[in-house]
């Protein structure tokens, strides 16, 4: 609170100017007006303010800046260092859904152990782990089999028990409908097991040993829709934005891959979309969307010894032709 021994210390220091020594003290000029008119025969206690001074608050406010944009440079292009000299594949997993009356469990889980008893293939999750119900849509719970409380056990499984060596996740719309992303058990869980976490999209690049490097651009989905281009939207990022030699993405609960030379721009890509699990989808069907059998996740695989563009990345729907593949060319 103002008082009026510090209004008049103030215009003294002002040389009689209201209006400056209201300045200095940073308050309106008729809360200044007001001090200054205060009987000095009451004295009026000071009321201690709530909150840090405002050069503090301007000084944490800039360091809070300067962390955060440190971290928002580290996520273009996070580099991951490969120490194995043999060609590796990661396993782009489409939408699980796991809690979803209609999550292919029979498929998902047989996935999980080939990536888990196949050396050098790893796990990256395009998103949408748990259907997540919130707002109008928590009505769908009452059909669904599985709780909330289901929906993270069989989470958990997947991302820490399953066997999995995951590198990389991704929250997908429905994961990213819970409104604090530290509230979400997908971040607890990440970090327990010390594999990063984005939401929506990831720029990752592979440093091989023999200092060849692989750009992947992974999202949730690329903005762009097509009735007759599944991968318009990738294709929209591999004309306009930064050269890739992959962008992979899920969401659509359909699947398509693309290997294409753009000879305008002097590099060779794959475009990819992940099917995902659910396979059974209510809401799918009454918007006249046929359910598709294959490509529930895609596998890259990188041979970091190919001698042309082409062979340095190869894109299977079929994960265990994938982890047949993978296993030849590290045995080669």
């Amino acid at each position: 609170m103002l008082t009026r021994e510090k209004a008049e210390a103030a215009l003294e220091a002002a040389a009689g100017n209201q209006a400056e020594a209201a300045r200095i003290l940073d308050v309106p000029r008729t809360t200044f007006r007001r001090a200054l008119d205060r009987d000095k025969s009451i004295e009026i206690p000071e009321f201690l303010e709530d909150d840090l001074p405002t050069e503090e608050l301007i000084d944490q406010m800039s360091r809070r800046y300067e962390k955060r944009h440190e971290a928002y440079r580290a996520h273009q292009w996070a580099r991951y260092k490969v120490k194995d000299k043999k060609p590796i594949g990661i396993c782009w997993v489409g939408d699980p859904h796991v809690d979803s009356n209609g999550c292919n469990w029979t498929l998902l889980r047989e996935h999980c152990r080939i990536l888990k008893d196949t050396p050098g293939l790893y796990g990256a999750s395009i998103g949408d782990h748990t259907d997540n119900w919130v707002g109008r849509l928590t009505r769908l719970y009452a059909h669904s089999e599985q709780s909330r409380a289901t929906a993270i056990k069989l989470t958990e499984w997947l991302i820490r028990d399953s066997g999995v060596d995951w590198m990389l996740l991704l929250r997908g719309n429905h994961d990213m409908w819970t409104n604090e992303a530290r509230d979400d058990p997908l971040h607890w869980l990440a970090h327990s097991i010390g594999v990063p976490i984005a939401d929506w999209a990831a720029k990752i690049v592979l440093e091989f040993p023999n200092g060849r490097e692989a750009k992947i651009h992974a999202a949730h989905n690329f903005k762009g829709h097509s009735m007759w281009n599944t991968l318009h939207g990738p294709q929209k990022f591999a004309h306009m934005k930064e050269a890739a030699h992959l962008y992979i993405c899920g969401h659509t609960h359909n699947w398509a891959i693309h290997q294409e030379e753009s000879a305008s721009r002097d590099f060779t890509y794959w475009l990819a979309r992940a099917r995902g699990y659910k396979y059974l989808d209510d809401y799918a069907e009454l918007l006249g969307h046929s359910p598709q059998e294959e490509g529930a996740s895609i596998v890259s695989i990188f041979n970091p010894d190919s001698k042309s563009q082409s062979g340095f990345v190869q894109c299977f729907s079929d994960v265990h032709q994938a982890a047949r593949y993978l296993t030849w060319l590290r045995s080669a």
